[in-house]
C-alpha cells in the first residue's frame, strides 16, 4: 500500500491494483474450496439417509418373506421389485431375493459306520440397493425345513388322544360296578 502525497496537508492512501487482485484471488479460491466442503458434506448426508432408509426398508421386506407361507414350499423361488408400493418416494429402492432349498448332512464324520442324515434348509437371499450408494445391503437367512416325522402324531380315530399321556383327562367308564 502505498501512499500519495498532494500538495497541500492531505495525504491519499489506497491499494494498487495487484493487490486488489492477489486479496480477490486468495478469497476465491478459498471460496471455492469451502464450497465444495460444504457440497461433500450434503452428499455424505444423503448417503447416509438413503442407507438408513435401506437398511428400515430391508428389515420389512425381511418380516414380509418370513411371513409369507407360499414362499416356503417347493424348491424355491426368486422375485425383484422396487419399494415404490411402500411409498412412491421409495421407488428408487430396489430389491431382489432368492430363496434355495439346500441338503444339510447331520451325519458325525468321526463315526466309523456314518449313516447318512440329511435334512433340509430354506437360504433366502436379500440384496437392496439404495439409490445414492454403491454396494447393495445383503441379508442372508437360513429356516429350518420342518421334518414330518418329529411332528407330534395326529389322535387316533375317534378324536381321543391316546390313554396313559401326561394330564390328559380319561373318559369316564361307564357300565355296572362289580
Amino acid at each position: 500500500m502505498n501512499c500519495l502525497k498532494t500538495k497541500g496537508l492531505r495525504t491519499s492512501c489506497g491499494f494498487t491494483l495487484v493487490e486488489v487482485m492477489i486479496a480477490m484471488a486468495i478469497i476465491g479460491v478459498t471460496a471455492t474450496v469451502l464450497l465444495q466442503q460444504r457440497i461433500e458434506i450434503v452428499r455424505d448426508a444423503a448417503r447416509a439417509r438413503d442407507l438408513r432408509t435401506a437398511w428400515i426398508l430391508t428389515s420389512q421386506k425381511l418380516a414380509e418373506l418370513e411371513l409369507d407361507p407360499t414362499l416356503w414350499t417347493g424348491a424355491g423361488m426368486q422375485s425383484n421389485g422396487d419399494f415404490s408400493e411402500v411409498d412412491p418416494d421409495y421407488g428408487a429402492f430396489y430389491w431382489e431375493y432368492q430363496i434355495v432349498r439346500e441338503p444339510i448332512d447331520l451325519s458325525d464324520p468321526r463315526d466309523p459306520k456314518p449313516e447318512k442324515k440329511l435334512r433340509e434348509l430354506m437360504r433366502l437371499t436379500l440384496l437392496v440397493r439404495a439409490p445414492n450408494s454403491e454396494d447393495p445391503i445383503v441379508i442372508e437367512a437360513q429356516f429350518p425345513i420342518q421334518d414330518p416325522k418329529a411332528a407330534t402324531p395326529p389322535p387316533p380315530e375317534g378324536g381321543a388322544p391316546p390313554s396313559g399321556t401326561p394330564n390328559t383327562p380319561q373318559p369316564p367308564t361307564t357300565g355296572a360296578p362289580k
